[in-house]
């Protein structure tokens, strides 16, 4: 199963003599990899506090019902349809001395740090329609930082295994955001705190002081690939050329199904701590847990990486975590929380597969399109991504919220036996379906080392012939 893949890397074996292969340049040193990844520590708050403990935030100690935090949520990522595929063309095409996707990175700065004031510290009593508006200006802003980023190191790093590097640099920083993002609730419950506004400030603030600093720092040191050629996005051509990439497709679509699964747990992780179990103050020493066993466990799948391919590693990453989650976490009942913070020990060991890998894949994927269409459309490709990351886990926040209400469920008051079950469930078993239909169809992914070397040689070869052409 080839998916389009056969024409461009498995015929055509003269394409691969026609011209000698160029040097390769060398990789870049693991200190930038290291310098380049910052950004990812404040990027990573866009995906704890704000997909795990807004919606109980919002839920239950700022009072807006669960229908109107699912749904507004659901309608504020609407405009993502159009607003991250076109930041990620803006940032292909832009010419700037600084560098297309860096000066993309310092626009967006300003606009996730307003983002963060208004939605963790509202100045005034919220509504449904206050978190529509500022979930808006915090994922607008973290698109325009993010998606621009992100094209950037799939531009630093194109070799197979050189962006599993380079991937793993950046989610292991990405995980020590989310480190410290999971260390506020674990300090401030220590000392009676759980989800409220004290503890939403703080990881407020860290936004606010992370994003300048971390983003700042990147731009100033490690340096930008200039643009190969000019690039002209024809936006009506392009969208179905996109969707028509067979790995994309199957990748995509694998993550849009973990994706929905893991929004249903993130949004009733909170309420199953807290209320079920009866642990308020466990929430951030569970989270704190399993981001630590993550970063941990990254240069373990790395190396599995290596020995089996980025996709298969992603799959067997989602099948080992639920395989501990469907069988260990139901066994739990009141009063056990502390045994929760055990078994967010090993899904963070397991999880860092599917959690680290898949942004170099991405990168194998543009390069494939590259060859292909012989346009460079990462920003595209990734604004598509980014979109279909944060729509879909909103949809499932929605959907999930809606059936909790439906079942009886109250956030902040009391709850009777058949609800508590509904909402024990839901977080058990609702993740299941989701994760395992992803891992299936990543096994089907067809780009792997050896293919994607092909695609890398050949398109070194017409760099190096249209590099000749200029000198003529």
């Amino acid at each position: 199963m080839t998916l389009g893949l056969g024409e461009v890397v498995e015929t055509g074996a003269g394409i691969e003599t026609a011209a000698p292969a160029p040097a390769r340049s060398p990789e870049i040193s693991n200190g930038l990899l290291s310098v380049y990844a910052l950004p990812s520590i404040p990027i990573a708050f866009l995906y704890l506090p704000v997909a795990i403990l807004m919606p109980a935030y919002y839920a239950s100690a700022l009072h807006v019902s669960l229908t109107d935090v699912g749904w507004f949520l659901l309608f504020s990522r609407g405009a993502d349809v159009i607003l991250d595929p076109m930041i990620g063309k803006w940032s292909d095409s832009t010419r700037a001395r600084i560098g297309r996707r860096k000066i993309w990175m310092l626009i967006g700065s300003p606009i996730l740090m307003a983002g963060a004031y208004l939605l963790f510290m509202p100045p005034v009593a919220p509504s449904g329609w206050y978190l529509l508006l500022a979930s808006f200006v915090i994922y607008a802003g973290g698109s325009t930082v993010g998606l621009p980023y992100s094209a950037w190191g799939t531009e630093l790093a194109e070799t197979y295994h050189g962006r599993a590097r380079m991937a793993g640099f950046r989610e292991a920083a990405g995980v020590v955001g989310g480190f410290l993002a999971a260390l506020v609730p674990a300090a401030t419950g220590h000392y009676g705190h759980g989800v409220d506004s004290f503890t939403m400030s703080i990881l407020g603030w860290m936004i606010i002081v992370l994003t300048p600093l971390t983003v700042l720092i990147a731009v100033a040191f490690v340096g930008e690939p200039p643009a190969k050629k000019r690039v002209e996005i024809k936006w009506l051509r392009a969208i179905p050329e996109l969707l028509r990439n067979g790995p994309f497709f199957i990748f995509c679509g694998a993550y849009v199904l973990f994706n929905i699964g893991g929004s249903i747990a993130n949004a009733t992780m909170v309420f199953y701590l807290s209320i079920y179990l009866g642990g308020s103050t466990i929430v951030g020493l569970s989270l704190l847990t399993l981001a630590v066993t993550t970063v941990f466990a990254v240069p373990l799948w790395l190396w599995i990486s290596r020995k089996i391919g980025k996709h298969r590693a992603i799959s067997y990453s989602l099948l080992m975590a639920m395989a501990i989650f469907g069988l260990a976490v139901p066994l739990l009942h009141r009063g056990q929380g502390m045994f929760f913070v055990y078994i967010a020990a090993a899904l963070g060991v397991v999880s860092s597969g599917y959690v680290t890998l898949p942004i170099g894949v991405i990168g194998d994927v543009i390069d494939f399109d590259t060859l292909k269409h012989r346009v460079p459309r990462g920003g595209l490709y990734w604004g598509m991504w980014s979109f279909a990351q944060k729509v879909t886990p909103v949809f499932g926040i929605a959907v999930t919220m809606q059936g909790l209400k439906w079942a009886g469920f109250n956030p902040s008051g009391h709850n009777s036996p058949e609800a508590l079950l509904a909402l024990k469930y839901t977080f058990c078993y609702g993740i299941l379906p989701f994760f395992i239909s992803g891992a299936i169809l990543l096994l089907y992914f067809p780009l792997d080392s050896r293919r994607h070397a092909i695609i890398r040689r050949r398109l070194e070869q017409r760099e190096a012939r249209a590099q000749r052409l200029t000198e003529i």
